[in-house]
Parts: C-alpha cells; structure tokens; sequence
C-alpha cells in the first residue's frame, strides 16, 4: 500500500486449483477493493496477471478492474523475467 499522494495498493492472489472455477477469488478480490475504498480510503488498485492467464483477468474484470496495458519482463517466475497484463480500478468515490 502506499499512502501520500498515490493512495494506490497493490493486490496479487492465488488459489490452489482444486478450489478453481468456484467463484472463490472473484469473491475476495471483491471484498477486498470494497474494504480498500470504504475502509482504508485508496484511490486505486492495481494489479498484473500473465497474458496468458485468462482466468485471471477475467477474475479482476468481473470485480470491476479493467485493462491498462501491459508491463514488460516484470515479474520473475520459475526464473524467467514474465510480462504481465496491468489492470486497475479507480474509486468511483474519486472519480
């Protein structure tokens, strides 16, 4: 999280994958920019899933976030530098 001017954070999730396609994740990620808006205050949240990840994006889409662009060899995974889809959601209250 960070405060000052941004009041931005940041969110990453993972769920063991016998527990996919519950609409677990969509849930917490819902619950999770309900209580930064209405409790913490933030102005955004941004997040990153690899491209190929459909159902990842699709998890932040339905919770609101949508596409920003996409963030070159930035995350390490399995020892490769990976490019992730950025998506974000403003506060409406902030709009």
């Amino acid at each position: 999280m960070i405060r000052g001017p941004l009041q931005s954070s940041f969110i990453g999730y993972f769920l063991d994958q016998d527990y996919n396609g519950r609409g677990y994740t969509t849930e917490a990620v819902k619950l999770l920019v309900s209580y930064a808006f209405n409790h913490l205050q933030l102005h955004r949240i941004e997040a990153g899933a690899m491209p190929h990840n459909k159902a990842s994006i699709r998890v932040l889409e339905k919770a609101g976030f949508h596409k920003e662009g996409k963030a070159k060899k930035n995350v390490k995974i399995n020892g490769r530098w990976e490019d992730h889809q950025v998506l974000a959601i403003i506060n409406p209250e902030d709009a």
